[in-house]
């Protein structure tokens, strides 16, 4: 059964792109090589060919190179795209073709032997260019036509018995790479579209196992932190504490007399209540502290590299901020809330820290709730301000 996917149109778009700026950087790189096999054609040609002849051809070149060396340096500097520099790079390959083209003008004729050899190398630098103008085939069936063409010329002009045989084993030659090199190009897109789509596909299995576990991690309700991430956060930092010695405390928040809000408007009230409490805490806390629903009507907030003293403070803010703003204004819904403070002691476990700010709660609400009491004496202890 065939399994292979359509492509789509943007797709294939993409992997275009891609393919042409893989192969102007491939190009640039084949271009820097170019003198190389300058100095071996000229190397087979001394003492066969005429140095003016030599020179010539060498000049032409070499003046077609470093032009076409700077415009596509130029081009990848700017960022190669497909639309805007697709004649550019054309024109580079089609000149470079042309000039290798030149050979057989300038350096052919004088030796059937260097004929041979020099034919070869055109055949090679066909070959070599085949793989460098891979994912932008366009551009390289441009270059190898100038090349056949200006060859072709080249060699009749040369009148030697051996030219219409060159000519023939030349044009089999490039039909027969351009063929070959058509179905290789053609793979070579798709192979980048599968990279494209191998990506997308990892960026979107990344984004949704992010999701899972910010999922798995929040409180769906409130959007703030559940049990799971409290836990996590309270060992980093029970750890922090064993390393650095740095304390740190926590607010365990319990709504006032919420049942009687369930009763008196119905639960789905009571959620927005809780949605609504949730949102007006965590505006009175700072960038780091860690807020999560512990529980029903109860929350948690982890308050990092904080003493005692500065936490009832801020407890003692939300208190104060969330009875005089009102949770809801359609139903109007009022609430307090009651505040247990504990800080983590040295050998106290996470459990013990739990018990004591749970044991703060219920003596906030023995003492009449919409208190802030902590899990030891303090000189003052803060009570609610009279409305």
């Amino acid at each position: 059964m065939n399994t292979t996917q359509p492509i789509s149109e943007s797709d294939l778009s993409l992997a275009r792109e891609t393919g042409f700026s893989e192969c102007a950087i491939a190009l640039r790189r084949a271009l820097t090589t170019t003198p190389s096999g300058w100095l071996l054609a000229v190397w087979f040609c001394w003492d066969r060919v005429p140095t003016h002849s030599i020179v010539l051809w060498l000049g032409i070149a070499a003046a077609i190179w470093a032009g076409s060396l700077a415009v596509l340096q130029h081009m990848i500097g700017t960022g190669s795209k497909l639309a805007r520099h697709r004649r550019q790079l054309r024109w580079i390959a089609g000149l470079d073709g042309f000039a290798w083209g030149l050979l057989t003008w300038f350096l052919m004729g004088y030796d059937p032997v260097l004929d041979a050899v020099l034919m070869a190398l055109l055949c090679g630098v066909a070959s070599i260019n085949a793989q460098v103008y891979g994912t932008y085939v366009v551009a390289y069936y441009g270059q190898i036509g100038i090349l056949l063409a200006v060859s072709v010329l080249g060699l009749l002009q040369t009148g030697s018995q051996s030219a219409l045989d060159y000519v023939a084993g030349l044009s089999v030659f490039t039909a027969l790479t351009v063929y070959y090199t058509r179905a290789i190009s053609k793979r070579l897109i798709e192979g980048i579209r599968f990279q494209h789509a191998n990506a997308s596909l990892a960026a979107q299995l990344r984004t949704a196992l992010q999701k899972v576990e910010l999922d798995a991690a929040t409180d769906a309700l409130t959007g703030q932190w559940n049990r799971r991430a409290l836990d996590d956060v309270l060992k980093q930092q029970v750890q922090q504490h064993a390393i650095s010695g740095k304390t740190f405390s926590i607010l365990m928040l319990d709504i006032d007399f919420f049942k009687s809000i369930n009763d008196e408007f119905g639960h789905l009230v009571g959620d927005d209540v809780l949605r609504a409490f949730a949102q007006q805490l965590r505006a009175f806390l700072r960038t780091d502290d860690v807020c999560a629903r512990f529980g029903g009507e109860e929350f948690v907030v982890v308050l990092p590299d904080t003493p005692l003293g500065t936490a009832m403070e801020i407890g003692e803010r939300i208190r104060r901020g969330i009875a005089q703003t009102p949770l809801l204004t359609k139903p109007k819904v009022q609430a307090t809330v009651s505040i247990g403070v504990a800080t983590m002691e040295q050998g106290q476990s996470i459990t013990e820290l739990f018990a004591a700010a749970d044991a703060a709660v219920y003596l906030a609400k023995n003492a009449g709730r919409n208190q802030v009491r902590s899990h030891v004496p303090m000189p003052v202890q803060i009570d609610a301000m009279q409305s």
